[in-house]
């Protein structure tokens, strides 16, 4: 008896008892070939476990097994099969007798007129190839049933459902299916998609920026509406089963295997629960009838986590997780990343929403929602017209009582005011000066006033690089360190201070800005970097050492391993780029922006060193790299990682005497041949992240800690 025969006839009988006493007979004392037969079987059974085993089993075995093991880890492959072990497709060697005989060194072998490549996903299920197609000349995937399933008519039949749902979608955000092939294995012809899955882009970036979120979400719900178009329900909307296209960055969505016609899909039809209880709907977890709005509800938990990088139902064991999902509303994004606006919580609140008729209604509305709201961005950097993004449910609750304390609010200064005269407590406040408490953060002088030329000018502006500016107001502060400052952190001795060693943060001095200005809020990272090196051909010339793989290799990291001339360069493109006036800040301007317009603190905060983790990555912290910007706390004027990451280039030449004017312009004293870095690195300790230390590089030197920002000359009022 051959191993699949005895497979089949095993496959038979349904009793796992009877099953071990029918290999115990037809195995004999052959261990071996009963251990093969094993496996078949085990493969055969964990591939259909998660779709067809009891939502009452399957909770009662992993009750208490956390959801990590049970389904993270569980990997999916490119076209969504679970991978069942972890290791990689070339791991193992392959069992691919059913191949033809290669006709190119470098192919695995034939099938029909595909030749298969390389193998790039498996699982107890199938396998999943790269293959050329000889006839229309282009690259396909090919995912093809496993040998032993292939044998089995429900394992067939439910490849071909697959594959039958797959095909009816046509859409440029779903995976096409080419064709569907019986022979001699069932396989079906995909379009291939080569770039990463959302989940891996994810991993590799944290939460997305907001224009990303919007673009890939609108494709997403594009692809869902022409799937329930065709009368489809995807059931298992989440980041792992959307891929994006490496150059259009088009979202496509992927493994329709759990697939059913909106008037089949319902637990209490089939008796087992299917799809991926962090991403699933309520009615789903719940084992109702569903239809295409429980679609909608995975794709508000896809949102969730491409804004706040975490799914919004977790918790440690598969129960718990249900639980979370049928009974609690996710924690509020602005929570974990507060610069989300609310119009796009309020979105995917409304996505969220636990009864289905609460919810959008068709994956179209919220498509042509999403556009909108991406065509507002793309015109004037911000949402203008609110009028088709639903209210906040816990806000509309709320209205008539905030009624209420705002009027109390208007009215509460004016009482004030007079109990304050009467008593003549106004007069003593005036004359005493703001204390500093730096383990709270106050300031220890007053914020600039409000000026002429600060009024009427947009608080945030957006270039077409996607790079996000904040209006600076003009104003005055006093800049750079006290001579106990400076001792603290250098430990000088007498001798050394008489001589005006490490003077070049001190003394402390007033500077006034005398005209407002917009400040990048994040470093330059390399995504926008990589734009201006496109347009100018001759920075490629082996010379890209800012692309560097490896730690600084995320589109969203700071760039470093830039000049002082590179950062010119760049500004003097995207100037041209733009018609406007982009420069590096003075060093004036970088320690105005830093500080927050506050004086007389080692911090935007205070004076607290141990704080400094929640705004810098630095030695301590950073893991030996730099790290995605805007992942930590913005100072008071919204700007990120002006503390730590990578130290920022400003347009000053370097002088020890820098505070007798404040802002230096020509090479004076015995470090004039250098341009002035501020804010610290990600492998330098705490001092050199202080808001008036100041370091110095030449013009033409690159390092791995050294990068920048950029400021925009204030434009008229109307940007």
């Amino acid at each position: 008896m051959t191993q699949e025969e005895a497979f089949l006839a095993a496959m038979d009988l349904p009793d796992p008892a009877e099953r071990n006493a029918y290999l115990d007979e037809v195995c004999g004392g052959d261990v071996a070939f009963r251990q093969q037969v094993k496996d078949l079987l085990a493969a055969h059974f964990k591939t259909g476990e998660f779709l067809d085993e009891p939502v009452g089993k399957q909770m009662g075995v992993d009750l208490a097994a956390p959801i990590h093991d049970y389904f993270v880890s569980r990997h999916v492959n490119l076209l969504g099969d679970i991978v069942e072990d972890e290791k990689k497709p070339e791991d193992e060697p392959e069992d691919l007798h059913f191949l033809e005989p290669a006709s190119r060194p470098d192919s695995l072998g034939r099938i029909g007129h595909y030749e298969v490549l390389q193998v790039i996903g498996k699982g107890g299920f199938g396998i999943v190839f790269r293959a050329f197609d000889d006839v229309l000349q282009r690259v396909v995937a090919l995912k093809m049933l496993a040998p032993a399933m292939a044998a089995t008519s429900p394992a067939r039949k439910r490849f071909l459902r697959e594959a039958r749902s797959f095909a009816q979608v046509r859409h440029e955000s779903v995976v096409q299916v080419y064709a569907i092939e019986e022979q001699p294995l069932p396989y079906l012809v995909m379009e291939f998609i080569p770039g990463e899955s959302l989940q891996e882009r994810l991993d590799r970036t944290g939460p997305l920026e907001v224009t990303e979120i919007i673009r890939l979400g609108r494709q997403i719900a594009e692809g869902l509406a022409a799937a329930h178009a065709t009368g489809l329900i995807h059931r298992d909307i989440k980041p792992g089963n959307v891929l994006i296209e490496g150059g259009h960055q088009q979202a496509k969505i992927t493994d329709f295997g759990l697939a059913r016609a909106a008037d089949d899909a319902s637990l209490t039809q089939s008796g087992v629960l299917a799809g991926t209880p962090m991403y699933m709907a309520p009615e789903q977890a719940k084992g109702e009838t569903l239809d295409h709005r429980a679609d909608l509800f995975s794709l508000g938990s896809v949102l969730y986590v491409m804004a706040s990088g975490r799914p919004p139902f977790r918790a440690s064991t598969t129960y718990a997780v249900l639980k979370r999902l049928v009974e609690d509303n996710p924690r509020p994004i602005r929570e974990v990343i507060p610069e989300i606006p609310h119009w796009l919580c309020d979105i995917i609140e409304k996505l969220h929403a636990k009864k289905p008729a609460d919810r959008f209604q068709s994956a179209q509305d919220v498509a042509d929602l999403l556009a909108d709201c991406e065509a507002q961005l793309k015109a004037s950097g911000k949402i203008k017209d609110f009028s088709r993004i639903p209210k906040s449910r816990r806000a509309v609750k709320g209205a008539d009582r905030w009624k209420w304390v705002a009027a109390l609010a208007l009215l509460f200064p004016v009482f004030a005011l007079a109990m304050t005269e009467i008593g003549g407590f106004t007069h003593l406040v005036r004359g005493r000066q703001s204390a500093s408490d730096g383990s709270k953060g106050v300031n220890a002088r007053q914020m600039p006033q409000a000026r002429p030329e600060n009024i009427g000018r947009p608080a945030d502006y957006t270039n077409t690089l996607g790079m996000k500016f904040r209006l600076i107001p003009s104003g005055k502060f006093t800049m750079g360190s006290s001579q106990k400052e400076i001792d603290h952190f250098h430990g000088l001795t007498e001798d050394e201070r008489l001589k005006g060693m490490f003077q070049s943060e001190g003394p402390e001095h007033e500077v006034e800005i005398t005209q407002p200005f917009y400040m990048g809020m994040t470093e330059v990272t390399i995504g926008q970097f990589r734009q201006f090196i496109e347009a100018n051909p001759k920075y490629v010339l082996g010379d890209d050492i800012w692309n560097t793989s490896g730690r600084f290799h995320s589109e969203n990291n700071p760039v470093v391993q830039v000049s002082w001339q590179d950062a010119f360069d760049f500004c003097k493109w995207l100037s041209e780029k733009e018609g406007r006036e982009y420069r590096l800040p003075t060093e004036a301007e970088w320690e105005y922006c830093c500080r927050a317009g506050r004086s007389g603190m080692r911090y935007c905060y205070g004076n607290d060193d141990a704080e400094l983790e929640k705004y810098a990555w630095f030695s301590n912290n950073s893991g030996g790299g730099t790290h995605p910007v805007g992942k930590k706390l913005p100072n008071a004027w919204g700007l990120y990682d002006m503390y730590g990451n990578a130290f920022e280039l400003c347009q000053d030449w370097h002088d020890l005497d820098y505070y007798k004017s404040g802002s230096v312009k020509d090479p004076t004293g015995p470090l004039g041949s250098c341009r002035v870095s501020r804010g610290g690195g990600w492998k330098y300790p705490p001092m050199y992240a202080r808001s008036a230390f100041r370091s110095w590089a030449t013009p033409h030197l690159r390092s791995e800690s050294i990068g920048f920002r950029v400021c925009l000359v204030a434009p008229p009022a109307a940007l």
